[in-house]
């Protein structure tokens, strides 16, 4: 029982030591570091679910930019929070 209990909680610590926010396994990586500065900003996945995938890129503690990936219709919109419209607004 101890070793189970030993390696479901290694277990948990791994998953929890990933990192879940490796953009580079998105499909629209490559739009993202085409349009920002990708390394530049610290990445948080908001939403990841069947039909989008909202991502927030952090300056400090102030959010830079915004990307939103529809999956479905594999549409992809880059907003910068400085600026009024979009940066990047199209299908993949």
């Amino acid at each position: 029982m101890k070793k189970v209990l030993l390696a479901t909680v290694a277990s948990l610590f791994l998953v929890a030591c990933s990192n879940a926010d490796d953009l580079s396994t998105y499909e629209e990586y490559g739009v993202l570091e085409e349009t920002i500065d990708v390394a530049q900003y610290e990445p948080k996945v908001e939403t990841d679910n069947d039909g989008n995938r909202v991502i927030l890129f952090y300056e400090d503690e102030r959010v830079a930019y915004k990307s939103v990936y529809v999956k479905d219709e594999r549409h992809l919109k880059v907003i910068s929070t400085g600026a009024e419209a979009p940066l990047y607004n199209n299908v993949l």
